[in-house]
């Protein structure tokens, strides 16, 4: 009888080996960084429980649900609005360990919560040339006077469903999507970064 282990793997395990690719350049116009110490839930008000549910929130985790694509964060836990009634809810570090359990603790018969901790991939992209890279393949308008520190969008890239969010004004940018959607969205990176030179960080 054979002794099978099932052990956990982030989404681009055996995919992609860390270090500098493309162009040589003094400093890599990209790095990417695969997000693995996140928790992560959809969440989805319950009909006639929208102001029960930002009460709840606002108790537990000291948040305002935003009412609009923007995201919102304390102490490692923040709350993405993504369209009406709905948001991506995330914590990292510390804050990972338990937190869609405290969610359904916390919002009993107030929203429905999938978890998708490990039904997406996520990766944080930052370098000087990190705007340029996306603008070939988003349809969005990146320029710091639209798309700021704290929002989050909906878009395609290359066929494939995301979610684009800035987390600072350096600018660091998360992008999340479906799991089965890894190696595509990282062969779409690596080729739009190759002419400025790249990095997969550790």
């Amino acid at each position: 009888m054979s002794d099978l282990k099932l052990h956990a793997r982030a989404p681009l395990d055996g995919l992609v080996e860390p270090g500098r690719f493309g162009a040589v350049m003094m400093k890599p116009g990209l790095i990417i960084e695969q997000r693995t110490d996140l928790a992560l839930a959809t969440l989805i008000a319950r009909r006639g429980e929208m102001q029960n549910l930002r009460r709840a929130i606002a108790t537990a985790f000291d948040l305002a649900l935003p009412e609009r694509p923007h995201v919102v964060t304390k102490d490692g836990v923040s709350f993405a609005g993504i369209c009406i009634g709905k948001w991506i809810a995330a914590a990292e570090g510390a804050a990972a360990v338990g937190y869609v359990a405290r969610l359904r603790a916390h919002l009993t018969g107030l929203a429905s919560i999938a978890d998708q901790s490990d039904g997406r991939v996520v990766l944080r992209l930052s370098g000087e040339r990190v705007r340029q890279v996306l603008a070939t393949g988003i349809a969005l308008d990146l320029h710091p006077r639209k798309f700021k520190t704290g929002d989050i969008a909906s878009t395609i890239i290359s066929q494939m469903s995301v979610q684009i969010q800035q987390l600072n004004d350096q600018p660091t940018y998360q992008l999340t999507a479906f799991r089965s959607f890894a190696g595509g969205l990282l062969s779409w990176l690596t080729k739009s970064a190759a002419q400025f030179g790249y990095e997969i960080a550790h």
